[in-house]
């Protein structure tokens, strides 16, 4: 219940959300802009290439380093735990008399609670980064990883002026904060003993270190102290300059959509300095496992490891963007975040926010790293579910329901019995016993006849010659959407093809694999394997909903099912707008007033398709493209129940985009996503027809 607190304050955090959805907004433009002309894909497939190293090769990398540190005048420490690298700084600051030590911003000191460690050994830590800075004068920490206090607005950093440094400056005057700040901090960089820093390469060739930032603070925290440490991981390793390049091209323009930022700092050796009695500087490189090392050799979660820091999982993220990095996250926020929290914390840490991941995929897409995010998030919630349950009411479901085909069945026959005294007017069911705030959306209700039943009772055999394609309809056509299903049939029987569907009612199980429930999702694709053994005799596995799609297409060969059938699925599975596509048959679409586009998304980032192009193709000025098209409606199956109030907050800014078009009918490919944006539109007396795109096609 506290969770569920923390997650309402911040939902209700006017500021907050203010920010986090201006910022947002601006971010997507800016990145945009700074990577117009050039490839994103090349460019981060060169960084995933580069950062695909094993355990062997980064020490490899490390003991180059060392040597050329050693060889310049610097020391280097190997810091096994978090205890081993604070007692270092510890004892480096006691050696030199530093009872005050100012910071560059460091994440990796984050994980190390370096600050709150050395306040208990009496040495006084100043951070000079201007957000970090404000949030050290809050006693909070960061809520993003490039922009550390995002969730602050001018108003509320001029309070904390007034109140802690008993400044007396207007909420509008932002140059006035800035000369305070500058002043303030001026003094703590010759006051220092030792000035503090992370690192964002650190190049083995030459045993140099590379600091990028937008504020001059770096260069004088690394400059005018005589002692200079800095904290890193191991995964900061570049073998030489060109590699540092390549990630330094995309590194600004993914963190906040800047072409270049505004410094970046190189520092190498023991140079001069006036203010140590040796005449040269003292420098120290720390180096932190925490349980790294052991990941770099890692099917898996070596991809972890490749991460450059910049933030953009969470610039894109729609959870994100409601909750800030204080609950969507621990240290390390966004998408990257929740895992580094589960590898480098344990489940305990993570459990909780690795559920409020909605697994809509923009992180991957978005990632300069090219780090499957989705596909490691889904791993650690079966390793979560496997360790501490998901709760018997869903283990219920998910197994003793969704994984017999013929409960499944007898399952929506009495729901469609139970919902009788709830049903309105207009088709959609008042859920009893649906608290307040989950009563978000008008629901459809279970259909008196179900696909299967429709199907078996008006299928039209097409001639003999007629060829043969496969149905997966999934549970939402099955019961909530069964003209859907039958739209389909008789949309590509008009084109002479016959269509097969499985002979059982079928889940595909990805509510299962969400929840993080490993054993009742094996029990649900073996449902499934005798049915997919089949597709050899088709040339094509059609889906009406794309999450299907996808959760046969990716989640089921993590589970080791037989190659063959894995690359098949991988080849044939396609939405109805993909294979008309694919099949190059000449439709015709039906659609009065002006139309608007909702992509799913696991359609643009499962199915790696959008029938966008053709409704323009087709519509031409009726068409009004949506913007932020392809970000989630918030639904995410059972995740639009668990987290209603997140959920609710999403569909509304997709609401709010879909108003904007003034477009009479919104298309889309999925049921889900036609469950939330209907149901929620309906609730707010919208009379904007919701269409799936088989609808449409004639």
């Amino acid at each position: 219940m506290r969770f569920k607190k923390k997650i309402l304050q911040k939902l209700n955090d006017e500021v907050l959300q203010k920010n986090l959805t201006s910022f947002a907004k601006a971010y997507k433009q800016s990145r945009s802009d700074a990577f117009a002309g050039l490839s994103f894909e090349e460019l981060r497939g060169g960084i995933s290439d580069l950062k695909n190293r094993s355990r062997g090769e980064i020490i490899e990398l490390f003991e180059l380093f060392r040597r050329n540190v050693e060889s310049s005048g610097g020391k280097v420490f190997q810091a096994k735990r978090i205890e081993d690298a604070n007692r270092y700084i510890e004892e480096v600051c006691k050696a030199n008399k530093a009872q005050l030590i100012v910071k560059s911003k460091s994440m990796t000191s984050e994980e190390t609670r370096l600050n709150d460690y050395l306040i208990k050994k009496g040495i006084t830590p100043i951070e000079s980064d201007l957000g970090e800075w404000i949030l050290q004068l809050a006693n909070e920490h960061p809520s993003h990883m490039v922009m550390p206090a995002i969730h602050k607005s001018r108003e509320q950093v001029a309070e904390l002026f007034k109140r802690v440094l008993r400044e007396n400056v207007e909420e509008d005057d932002i140059e006035g904060m800035v000369k305070i700040a500058r002043r303030k901090l001026r003094e703590y960089y010759f006051a220092a003993g030792v000035g503090f820093t992370g690192a964002n390469f650190a190049i083995a060739s030459t045993g140099t270190v590379g600091i990028v930032t937008n504020e001059g603070n770096a260069r004088l925290t690394t400059t005018v102290p005589p002692v200079h440490i800095v904290l890193m991981g191991y995964e900061k390793l570049v073998r030489n300059f060109s590699e540092a390049f390549k990630i330094l091209e995309v590194l600004p323009k993914s963190a906040t959509g800047q072409n270049i930022s505004t410094y970046v700092t190189w520092i190498k050796g023991s140079v001069p300095s006036a203010k140590n009695s040796s005449g040269k500087k003292e420098i120290h490189y720390v180096f932190l496992d925490n349980g790294r090392l052991n990941y770099f050799d890692d099917p898996t979660y070596h991809e972890a490891l490749k991460c450059i820091r910049c933030g953009s999982c969470a610039n894109v993220c729609p959870v994100y963007e409601m909750l800030g990095g204080h609950v969507f996250g621990d240290i390390y926020v966004g998408a990257i975040g929740l895992v580094k929290t589960a590898l480098l914390q344990g489940h305990r840490d993570a459990r909780q926010i690795l559920k409020l991941c909605i697994e809509c995929k923009a992180c991957n897409d978005f990632c300069p790293s090219g780090i499957e995010l989705q596909g490691i998030i889904s791993k650690l919630k079966m390793e979560s579910g496997d360790e501490f349950g998901i709760g018997r009411i869903k283990r219920g479901i998910y197994s003793g329901v969704l994984a017999k085909p013929k409960t499944f069945k007898r399952a929506g026959k009495i729901g469609f019995i139970l919902q009788k005294p709830f049903v309105n007017g207009d088709g959609s069911v008042d859920v009893p016993f649906l608290s307040k705030t989950k009563d978000f959306r008008k629901l459809k209700g279970v259909q008196k006849r179900s696909f299967s039943e429709l199907y078996a009772e008006n299928y039209q055999a097409t001639r003999e010659d007629a060829e043969r394609v496969l149905f997966y309809p999934g549970c939402a056509i099955e019961f909530v959407y069964p003209h859907l299903g039958m739209k389909l049939v008789n949309l590509l029987n008009g084109y002479n093809f016959k269509v097969d569907v499985p002979d059982e009612v079928l889940c595909c199980g990805m509510p299962a694999a969400v929840s993080g429930d490993r054993k009742s999702f094996s029990k649900i694709m073996a449902s499934n394997l005798s049915f997919l053994d089949k597709l050899k005799k088709y040339d094509e596995l059609i889906v009406l909903c794309p999450t299907c799609g996808s959760c046969l297409k990716e989640v089921y060969p993590d589970f080791g099912i037989d190659e063959d059938i894995s690359g098949m699925i991988d080849t044939k599975v396609v939405s109805v707008g993909q294979f008309m596509t694919k099949r190059k048959i000449e439709f015709e679409i039906e659609c009065e007033g002006k139309v608007t586009y909702h992509s799913p998304c696991h359609q643009s980032r499962g199915l790696d398709y959008s029938p966008e192009a053709i409704l323009m193709d087709n519509l031409a000025d009726k068409f009004i493209p949506l913007n932020d098209s392809n970000v989630c409606c918030g639904f995410g199956g059972t995740y639009s129940f668990d987290y209603a109030d997140i959920s609710k907050g999403i569909v509304n800014k997709k609401y709010k985009n879909i108003i904007d078009t003034q477009a009479e009918t919104v298309i889309t490919d999925c049921p889900g996503c036609i469950m939330q944006i209907e149901g929620y539109m309906k609730k707010e007396g919208s009379d904007i027809k919701v269409r799936h795109l088989v609808e449409i096609l004639k």
